[in-house]
């Protein structure tokens, strides 16, 4: 709803901000981070994956509003100058990293950055851009990273395996399914979810992090992240909805699961295996979109889940900064303010949960009077 204080914030406020200070003119990339002043933080190192995520932020926020139809053009120059600056000129492989000047400080091929630069040409192409040969070039590097059961994590094809690039790698293909409707896409996005089924979900409702090459799990470092978690809820249920496939997932277990590991002001910290002290504005986010996926639903959601109550935590803690339209990255679980910057990487993650709870709040009110009072 155009009038909720949170479409006047994400509008007005952090488009402008991300688009404007958020964007480095000189190499025609995004700062990896502001400070808590609002001015980038030049001397950080660039993450490939950051260009692809705030070039996605763009392309969405063009097809939102009609007040930032212009940001389609900032992504597809940001999508273009990302592919040309980001591929390493003698391996072929993608970077990860760039210099401050916008050199490549290393091209491992990863494929956590391959998901992300297909997420971006997906919001790309819905909004009718023509990136047939980018697209050919990202497919290309995601089939070089190609393993018997997954995919690698990085072009060596050496190394632990881990749920996380897996569970963009399932986003990217559901996007770009539903952008294109090429089958190979959803072939994709097939294989991730029976990862997902078969080896990343436990019978307790978490979600392991790391494993050995051949998909056994990790012990000795293992990792449970709740906001990964209540990604999946997310991710899974947007896959259901474009394939209208019913997965046999069972969502509401794993929301219980992730909720468990709460705090006492009912955010999720970083990791509930090992315990962290921390909890980042992110897993917040991924907690809403779970919510609102449930309550859509028709789950019964615990006492202080709703969308509501999470909306007014994260906008408490982590939006209520010195500059609207920007963030706080990190807190303790006590409350305690520990980050001193803003990561760009946070306004994917924002974005996409505002624009589920604003299109929440339009089905609420167009619902009749008394099914609005049922509920």
């Amino acid at each position: 709803m155009e009038n909720h204080p949170i479409s006047n914030w994400l509008v007005n406020r952090a488009f402008p901000l991300w688009s404007g200070k958020g964007l480095d003119r000189s190499s025609g990339l995004a700062w990896e981070a502001l400070d808590h002043d609002g001015q980038p933080l030049e001397d950080m190192t660039k993450r490939l994956r950051v260009q692809a995520r705030q070039a996605y932020c763009f392309a969405t926020g063009a097809a939102l509003e009609p007040g930032l139809a212009d940001l389609g053009d900032t992504a597809r120059a940001l999508f273009a100058t990302l592919l040309d600056k980001g591929i390493h000129r003698d391996t072929g492989h993608l970077a990860a990293q760039f210099n401050p000047d916008g050199t490549i400080r290393s091209a491992p091929n990863d494929l956590y950055d391959v998901a992300f630069v297909l997420l971006a040409a997906s919001a790309l192409i819905r909004l009718g851009y023509d990136i047939a040969p980018e697209l050919a070039k990202a497919e290309a590097m995601l089939a070089r990273l190609k393993a018997p059961k997954g995919w690698h994590e990085c072009g060596t094809g050496a190394g632990i395996r881990r749920q996380n690039p897996h569970m963009h790698l399932f986003e990217c293909a559901t996007a770009l399914y539903d952008a294109t409707g090429e089958p190979r896409f959803k072939a994709i996005a097939d294989e991730c979810l029976d990862l997902f089924r078969t080896v990343f979900l436990q019978p307790d409702g978490s979600v392991f992090e790391r494993f050995e090459p051949d998909w056994q799990p990790r012990v000795a470092d293992q990792v449970v992240e709740p906001g990964h978690m209540t990604e999946w809820i997310f991710l899974i249920d947007a896959y259901e909805e474009v394939t209208r496939q019913d997965t046999g997932v069972d969502l509401a277990r794993i929301f219980d699961t992730a909720w468990a590991a709460r705090d006492g002001s009912g955010a999720l910290p970083d990791h509930s295996v090992p315990r962290a002290t921390t909890r980042r504005c992110w897993p917040q986010t991924e907690l809403l979109k779970a919510s609102i996926v449930l309550e859509r639903r028709g789950h019964a959601l615990p006492g202080g889940a709703d969308p509501e109550t999470i909306l007014a935590m994260l906008r408490r803690d982590y939006l209520d900064v010195p500059v609207t339209g920007g963030w706080y990255d990190k807190r303790t679980t006590d409350g305690d303010l520990v980050s001193d910057m803003m990561p760009a990487s946070t306004f994917y993650h924002i974005l996409v949960a505002v624009r589920m709870f604003l299109e929440r709040e339009e089905a609420l009110a167009a619902e009749p009077p008394a099914l609005r009072t049922q509920a």
